[in-house]
């Protein structure tokens, strides 16, 4: 059966970032786009104080699809501004950041009298309908299952982003999402505004054996003790943009919850309250992105921290808290992208399953019944979902080539990953695999609908 898988795209698609080019115009006519800007042809009036240059008309040019209204909004620069170089790098690298554009390029032209310039983005728009989740899977106790995702990053030209992903296994195991997301939203004197709406159907079965495999129910997994369960709720969330590359968002997350045990539960028990019961909690995350290239970075990092508290004083069934941090840097070791990945993660209280940590998400694949889960459905008969997880990895990327057509950029990839995760903080290690050392070998590919990996250590993952 083949078996393939894409990593999930976020709702920024970075193209490669060129070096920029330095913005220090002459007043001579502009150098062609990519050059370097000579220095001053003309004496300067002084030594100590170097002629400024002043931002007489930005440009963008190259829009088609996309409102230009919503392009200026992301710029860190205004006409009027003394022209800064940081300023217009940063703006460049926000724009990709987008992921609108597969190509942003800046360059200046003489104003209309001797200190002003006219400042011009050229861009190259994407395909923003992208594909962001394709599954397919076996396991024992469900032959196959499938699911697809899709996004849209930029509704209409008004940078607003929709997507929707489901899979399916059969009848009691299925999961559909939807969300929409508004990455900038501007509101009198106010700092920029994000905001963000989530929906969530999902039926799923949790194996309850005295065992993490069912061998005594091999073939006939229909008998097996397990719990069965639907989930219907949303996020809702609302935010700012300290800085250009942050987010700090802050929502309320509501679910109802409906379990019933089937047969008698042998092993431990994936929920504190059969029948029904209700998931309320408040949320807030802040995240960091500074990557030069979300496909392929060799500079910069991405941060990502996430609380959740949930309690009875919200009207919910659960007391709890839950924490997760996590990390990724990029760098380039002999001139090959190096990335190093982190995650710390920590529930403490009365967590639903669904809550905590299942370790096979966090590894390229693990030795034993457990596969990563697809949209936060078990198709394994692992239940056994953890309370504290961390997880440290390495991948070397080694790029085949950079300018195809549909297939824009290729990349081969060696990685690495070590994860421990407990029942409780402190405890010993689930042996959710029987080593905590995972590989891959991945061919990770960007094209037009989406980014695509054909990874080694999938495959592993249902095998071994």
């Amino acid at each position: 059966m083949l078996l393939a898988r894409t990593a999930a795209v976020a709702l920024a698609v970075l193209a490669p970032l060129a070096a920029a080019a330095q913005a220090t115009p002459a007043p001579e006519a502009p150098p062609p786009m990519g050059e370097r800007l000579p220095p001053e042809a003309a004496p300067a009036p002084s030594p100590q104080r170097p002629r400024r240059y002043q931002i007489e008309r930005i440009e963008i040019r190259g829009l088609v699809r996309t409102h230009e209204s919503e392009v200026r909004r992301h710029l860190l620069v205004v006409e009027g501004d003394l022209l800064d170089d940081q300023d217009v790098l940063l703006s460049r690298l926000r724009l990709l950041q987008l992921g609108w554009f597969s190509r942003v390029d800046t360059r200046v032209e003489r104003g209309s009298e001797r200190g002003l310039v006219t400042l011009v983005f050229e861009v190259v728009e994407r395909n923003t309908l992208i594909i962001t989740d394709l599954i397919l899977g076996t396991t024992p106790p469900q032959p196959a299952y499938a699911g697809l995702g899709l996004s849209q990053q930029n509704f209409l030209g008004l940078g607003l982003g929709l997507s929707g992903a489901f899979v399916y296994g059969d009848p009691d195991r299925f999961a559909v999402r939807g969300s929409f997301f508004a990455p900038d939203l501007a509101f009198a004197n106010l700092p920029r505004l994000v905001a963000g709406l989530s929906v969530l159907w999902l039926r799923g079965e949790e194996f309850n054996c005295s065992d993490p495999s069912c061998d005594a129910y091999r073939g006939r997994y229909d008998q097996a003790p397990r719990v069965r369960y639907e989930r219907v709720g949303g996020e809702v969330d609302l935010g700012f943009r300290p800085g250009p590359f942050e987010r700090l968002v802050f929502g309320y997350r509501g679910e109802h919850v409906h379990a019933v045990d089937l047969g008698v539960p042998q092993g431990p028990v994936p929920f504190h309250f059969t029948g029904d019961s209700v998931v309320s909690a408040l949320t807030g995350s802040y995240e960091l992105d500074t990557r030069d290239d979300f496909f392929l970075p060799r500079d910069g990092w991405r941060g990502l921290g996430q609380i959740t508290f949930a309690s009875k004083i919200l009207g919910g069934s659960y007391e709890y808290s839950r924490y997760l941090l996590q990390v990724e840097s990029g760098f380039a070791l002999f001139r090959l992208p190096l990335r190093f990945q982190g995650a710390l993660g920590a529930v403490q209280g009365d967590a639903p399953f669904f809550d905590r940590f299942y370790g096979a998400d966090f590894m390229y694949f693990a030795v034993g019944p457990a596969v990563g889960r697809a949209l936060e459905i078990n198709y394994s008969t692992d239940s056994r979902y953890d309370a504290f997880v961390a997880m440290g990895g390495v991948e070397w990327a080694f790029p085949l080539w950079s300018r195809g057509a549909f297939l824009r950029r290729g990349y081969a990839s060696l990685g690495a990953r070590a994860v421990y995760s407990s029942a409780q903080p402190g405890a010993g290690r689930t042996g959710i695999s029987k080593i905590p050392y995972s590989f891959d070998a991945a061919l990770r590919l960007d094209t037009p609908v989406g980014v695509f990996n054909l990874s080694l250590g999938y495959i592993l993952d249902f095998v071994l």
